[in-house]
């Protein structure tokens, strides 16, 4: 195996660490800075792999990340900027365009962009379900090497948001 392509996957099972971890903080701050680094290093795993897709989009992850920690500020608690952020994402992909498995880290990065912006927490668990699903694809799909620590990742959110749904579910009382 080539070498660039061990360090690459290194790099992501490092990144898929920070993820984890993200699963672990209490406050919202928290998993945002937390995820902010796993995306981070995600960034520099796709570049080494060659994926541009999955390289700049999650770059503008970082952005969102950053914007969604500190959305109780007037200037970013808007209403339209998820759709800005779900924009500048869709513009970019025309740009970093690899093939048709491309279509799918864009479509799941940008409904999870959407998801973190508008949805509850359970309603961003169900949405993780689809969004990881289709990184997922992505990660399986990059030409030369897939991304082994990417898939890894994208399964244990999926578990995660299984769990997460089953745990928090909204039980009604029963029926007397």
């Amino acid at each position: 195996m080539d070498p660039h392509v061990i360090i690459a996957q290194i790099i992501g099972l490092i990144a898929m660490a920070f993820s984890f971890v993200t699963y672990q903080m209490k406050s919202n701050r928290g998993v945002m800075v937390m995820l902010s680094l796993a995306t981070t290093l995600f960034c520099i795993h796709y570049s080494i792999l060659g994926a541009t897709t999955g390289l700049v989009l999650n770059i503008v992850s970082i952005v969102r990340n950053i914007c969604y920690c500190f959305k109780d500020k007037k200037i970013l608690s808007s209403k339209i900027l998820p759709i800005v952020l779900a924009a500048i994402m869709a513009v970019l992909s025309v740009f970093t365009w690899e093939g048709y498995h491309s279509a799918f880290f864009v479509v799941g990065i940008t409904i999870n962009t959407l998801a973190m912006g508008y949805f509850t927490s359970q309603g961003l668990r169900k949405s993780i379900l689809l969004t990881s699903t289709l990184i997922l694809i992505y990660d399986a799909l990059i030409p030369g090497s897939p991304s082994i620590s990417g898939i890894l990742n994208e399964t244990i959110a999926i578990t995660s948001s299984i769990i997460g749904i089953i745990r928090f579910r909204q039980t009604t009382p029963k029926q007397q």
